[in-house]
């Protein structure tokens, strides 16, 4: 996801479980989508338990945490959590095109996202180069009761913005520790048992956030 727009998600927060602050945001944001990739994604996923990978081009990876909780109830949140933050970097990656992610989110979190995906930055915009998402974790102590605090450390420093229709790396761009942060999401269960995320906390950047700087 793109992270500056995940931040401003998180001050408009669907259930206001921390204050937002308005730390900078990181030298390079991953955005949209690639010139050449299919507005809907024909993601897939290797068996049960597994992530769904969306068809990101040979220009762009994103390496996903193999992390499971043992608990059973925990690791469905924690893989839905997994599937939303890899079908919003496909989001991003399509210039904003991919509807897949809103099979992760709730209606009002729908329309947030929906919101932040069709802003200039994103749609004029892809990535290439590799993400890495590492260092994850459950905590069932959420704000609210019987939801699920799913975090995970982000590190794009290794990846470059670059335009929508020209492929051409954007400038302005160089790598800083704004490339290390912590995101924390917040899922709950709908009455059909699907999990869902509801609304995220505001960015820990490094050093605040030191174990996700390698």
């Amino acid at each position: 996801m793109n992270r500056r727009l995940l931040l401003a998600a998180a001050c408009a927060a669907v259930i206001p479980v921390a204050a937002c602050s308005s730390p900078p945001p990181p030298a390079f944001d991953p955005g949209g989508p690639a010139s050449t990739a299919p507005a809907t994604p024909m993601a897939t996923s290797s068996g049960p338990g597994s992530v769904v990978m969306p068809p990101f081009g040979k220009n762009a990876h994103v390496v996903m945490t193999d992390w499971m909780p043992k608990d059973a109830g925990m690791a469905k949140a924690v893989l839905a959590d997994k599937d939303y933050e890899l079908a919003f970097l496909y989001a991003e990656y399509t210039g904003g095109k991919s509807q897949d992610w809103t099979a992760y989110v709730n209606h009002t979190m729908e329309l947030q996202v929906r919101a932040l995906l069709a802003k200039p930055d994103v749609t004029g915009e892809s990535f290439k180069g590799t993400i890495r998402i590492f260092k994850m974790r459950g905590d069932p102590r959420s704000a609210v009761p019987g939801d699920l605090d799913v975090s995970a450390c982000f590190d794009n420093a290794r990846a470059v913005n670059t335009s929508l229709s020209t492929g051409a790396v954007l400038p302005g761009q160089s790598p800083s520790n704004d490339n290390y942060y912590r995101f924390t999401d917040q899922l709950t269960q709908s009455p059909t048992g699907q999990w869902q995320v509801v609304g995220n906390y505001p960015l820990a950047y490094y050093p605040r956030a030191k174990e996700c700087k390698p």
